[in-house]
């Protein structure tokens, strides 16, 4: 059947912005597949409302003000005659920025929808969303990208944040990785990955897994990591190896211990019409900061 229930809701409104969607089922092959966002599972996202939103002096545009735990001197001991040092203490502090994010604007005579048989502007527009979050996801893995640094060389929290280890994925240099974190006495929170490298974990036999999740994952792939956990870590497998290259793994603390991420105004589609030209685009605006930089570090394998 043809997608009559849009058709109809474009043709009988009236010059300007609608709201109506259409429901009606895809008929076409899709061409590729389309992953949803990942950095949104690693740092969660919160509504931010404008009575939370300040300025500084500088600039007019919207920030968010956070604080964040101060550093420690420590205790010491101390003989029964000495007395304790002085040490002033405040609360460190971090600004959120934020962005935003938008599509092209998609423009459209109504007569040409006329013919086809799925529904164009919602395939469009579905795609599009999956864009949006395919740029969250490049912003955010750049910002991580300047943080950790070079391989070999020192990041933003003035030591080495990205290593480079002379093997392949096995369980030995695996665990190895483990403790990257762990030295900056942080847990591991969530591994990122691309679908190809986490394949290695595929080439596990019951030697180095032992039980049935070796059989189990020959059968299933990696469906049989249930929540992709890997020696007691989250794993986050992505098809976007355009952003998470081969052989390498991004490792990050737990959310509470890594930084904020605010959204001021959601997805949103606009979507207008004028006589006969249907024209919509989507747009978002976000904030995210890496406060803690030492709760980020990337390992590269070289097999």
């Amino acid at each position: 059947m043809l997608n009559r229930k849009l058709l109809d809701a474009i043709s009988n409104s009236d010059d300007g912005y609608l709201k109506s969607a259409s429901d009606a089922a895809s008929n076409m092959i899709r061409r590729k597949l389309r992953e949803n966002g990942f950095s949104r599972s690693i740092i969660p996202y919160k509504p931010v409302t404008n009575e939370k939103l300040t300025y500084l002096p500088d600039t007019d545009l919207p920030v968010i003000v956070e604080e964040m735990e101060p550093d420690s001197p420590g205790a010491k001991s101390v003989t029964f005659n000495d007395t304790a040092d002085t040490a002033f203490y405040r609360m460190d502090k971090f600004v959120v920025y934020f962005a935003k994010i938008v599509t092209p604007e998609f423009t459209k005579n109504v007569d040409e929808l006329r013919t086809y048989k799925s529904d164009l502007r919602g395939i469009i527009t579905d795609n599009a969303l999956k864009d949006v979050q395919t740029e969250e996801d490049g912003r955010f893995v750049g910002t991580i990208d300047r943080v950790v640094g070079a391989y070999g060389g020192v990041g933003e929290s003035g030591s080495q944040q990205a290593f480079s280890l002379a093997a392949g994925i096995t369980r030995d240099s695996y665990v190895e990785i483990l403790s990257h974190l762990e030295n900056q006495r942080l847990n591991n929170g969530v591994y990122l990955m691309n679908r190809k490298t986490a394949k290695a974990f595929l080439k596990w036999d019951r030697s180095e897994i032992g039980g049935d999740i070796a059989q189990n994952m020959f059968q299933d792939g990696l469906t049989a990591l249930t929540e992709g956990k890997v020696m007691g870590i989250r794993h986050i497998f992505t098809i976007k190896d355009e952003l998470i290259p081969n052989n390498e793994v991004y490792q990050f603390a737990e959310p509470s211990y890594l930084g904020r991420a605010y959204v001021l105004q959601n997805v949103t589609m606009y979507v207008e019409k004028k006589k006969d030209i249907l024209r919509f685009s989507a747009m978002e605006k976000i904030g995210l900061t890496i406060a803690n930089v030492a709760g980020v570090a990337k390992s590269k394998f070289n097999p």
